[in-house]
C-alpha cells in the first residue's frame, strides 16, 4: 500500500485488516501520537499515545479483537500492527516511513534541524532567565 502526502508528512501509518466480513483499519501517527481503529468506516477506539507500544481492544459480533502498535525504532519509523481476534494472531503487517535511503536521510536532517531548533530555544531561555 503506498503512502499519501499527508501520511508521509505526518509519518502515518495505515493498516487494513479483512476478518469476519468486515474491514478493520488501523491507523498510527508518529508525529502526533494519535492512534485509533475503525470498523467499517467507524471508530470503535482511539488514543493518543507516545510509548513504543499501544493495545486496542474491541468487541465486534462477540468476539473479543485487539490491534496491537509496535514501534521498531524511532530513527527507523517502522512500526508492526498486529490483529487478534479471541486471543489468536490474525495477521501482522509492518510499515516503515524509510522505504529508501533518501528518506531516511531526509528524516534524520529533518529531525537533527529540530532538534537542533528546540536546544537553541532552551539556551536561549535558560539564559535570559539567569541573567
Amino acid at each position: 500500500m503506498k503512502q499519501s502526502l499527508t501520511e508521509k508528512m505526518y509519518l502515518a501509518f495505515r493498516f487494513e485488516f479483512e476478518h469476519g466480513g468486515h474491514i478493520i483499519t488501523a491507523v498510527a501517527s508518529g508525529m502526533t501520537g494519535k492512534e485509533e481503529v475503525l470498523v467499517d468506516g467507524e471508530r470503535v477506539s482511539g488514543k493518543r499515545n507516545f510509548g513504543l507500544s499501544g493495545r486496542h481492544p474491541f468487541v465486534l459480533n462477540g468476539t473479543e479483537y485487539e490491534v496491537r502498535f509496535d514501534v521498531g525504532g524511532f530513527l527507523l519509523s517502522q512500526i508492526d500492527c498486529t490483529l487478534s481476534a479471541d486471543g489468536q494472531v490474525i495477521e501482522t503487517k509492518t510499515r516503515s516511513a524509510t522505504v529508501n535511503k533518501k528518506t531516511f536521510i531526509r528524516n534524520l536532517i529533518v529531525f537533527f534541524l529540530i532538534g537542533m531548533g528546540f536546544g537553541y530555544l532552551a539556551a536561549t531561555i535558560a539564559l535570559d532567565f539567569m541573567g
